[in-house]
């Protein structure tokens, strides 16, 4: 695998790992998993029930410093000029993330910026 492949990787990996930390975040700052849509809160439920919300912030605080390590290593690989644009692709995850486990509404608008992102990253990544 050459060094740019792997770049990118990584940096797709610290994307979705920021993605989760601002999911755990807002579960947290919510007062822990009852703001998830029914089945999640049932699974996390079964784990660890009421689990408070301050390990929530912990687990995205968590997170944040496996993005940063993740992102450090990245860059290794990768120029700058590469790896920044392509953190943007957390704006994709964090919609997809909060459709799927809260239940936000994403409107057709915010779709459309979700494709602008997308096709810039490729374009970036190009």
């Amino acid at each position: 695998m050459n060094h740019e492949v792997t770049g990118l990787l990584l940096v797709l990996a610290a994307v979705v790992v920021e993605s989760f930390a601002q999911l755990f975040l807002k579960i947290g700052a919510s007062g822990g998993p009852g703001i998830l849509v029914l089945p999640y809160r049932d699974h996390v439920a079964r784990f660890h029930a009421g689990a408070p919300a301050r390990y929530w912030v912990a687990a995205g605080l968590l997170a944040y410093v496996a993005e940063v390590v993740l992102y450090t290593l990245a860059l290794h690989f990768l120029d700058v000029s590469v790896a920044f644009p392509l953190g943007s692709l957390c704006f994709i995850g964090v919609a997809l993330l909060s459709r799927w486990f809260l239940g936000e509404t994403v409107g057709s608008t915010r779709w459309l910026g979700v494709a602008f992102i997308l096709v810039g990253a490729i374009c970036v990544a190009l």
